[in-house]
């Protein structure tokens, strides 16, 4: 596209470590959208989210969560839930430096989806509006008397490296789950008990706070995801108290939607709400 061009940077978050971001930025911007990726990726593959809203006027910047893409930080790991927040708000204070007037959306998949409502619940004041997509706030390997062990363990071992998830499940599309796999910036082995131990501590808990969600907020979801249960999603669908939730269900597709061989459809509601919202 005419005038557009790819900006990256480094930054300084919790505990001292250096965070890697990037955007695409189209000649006249008109809104940005902030995209928080899924557990074991990194902001780089978003690309049919770029191809989708930039031609609209959003410039669309990712940050690569601690432990992922090119930012450091123990691989797939997370010291304190906090840290995660405290990264992604220093992150969208530095892309909002760039365009102070603009609304500003935030997008998050998967564990990015969980990281983008806790985000929100507590930065209201300074986002248009949120998108979650197939938001980790359920998981059927993770039953609550698991959860419990795994976190009196994680206070002991919390670097030890248990489960993780089958990326054969990401997408329906064989080319997808081969590009994933071929990606030396994603992560290809287990994530760590402490960020594990965090990210489904947050499953009682944060469909409660969504209560207090004011915000605009597109939920997407597939029928068929068996990374993150599609429960969370239907809780958070029931206890939100935003008064402007859309959520839509895709009949049959897996978790990574906007790489599913249908992802035409949730693609174009994200960029239909979007644009009823800028």
């Amino acid at each position: 596209m005419a005038g557009e061009r790819h900006v990256e940077g480094r930054l300084v978050g919790a505990r001292g470590v250096e965070l890697f971001w990037q955007g695409t930025e189209p000649a006249e911007p008109t809104g940005v959208v902030l995209v928080s990726h899924g557990l074991g990726e990194h902001g780089g593959r978003y690309g049919n989210v770029v191809d989708t809203l930039v031609p609209d006027g959003w410039a669309v910047y990712a940050l690569d969560h601690r432990g992922h893409g090119r930012s450091n930080g123990r691989r797939a790991h997370l010291d304190d839930y906090m840290d995660w927040l405290s990264d992604f708000d220093l992150f969208r204070r530095t892309v909002t430096a760039r365009h102070p007037d603009l609304p500003v959306f935030v997008l998050g998949h998967s564990m990015g989806g969980q990281i983008a409502l806790a985000y929100a619940l507590e930065h209201q004041d300074v986002l248009r509006g949120a998108v979650l997509s197939a938001p980790a706030l359920a998981s059927p390997a993770a039953p609550k008397p698991l959860v419990l062990v795994l976190t009196q363990v994680a206070k002991v071992l919390p670097t030890i490296r248990p489960t993780g998830i089958d990326v054969t499940k990401i997408s329906k599309d064989p080319a997808v789950v081969a590009a994933y796999r071929a990606d030396p910036l994603n992560h290809h082995g287990n994530p760590t008990l402490g960020l594990a131990s965090r990210l489904v501590g947050q499953f009682s808990t944060l469909p409660e706070r969504s209560r207090a969600l004011r915000l605009p907020v597109l939920i997407q979801h597939g029928t068929a995801d068996e990374l993150t249960d599609p429960a969370g999603t239907r809780l958070l669908e029931s206890l939100n108290g935003s008064p402007d939730a859309t959520v839509r269900w895709y009949d049959g597709l897996w978790h990574e939607i906007y790489n599913e061989p249908e992802r035409e459809q949730p693609l174009a509601d994200l960029r239909e709400w979007l644009a009823a919202h800028r």
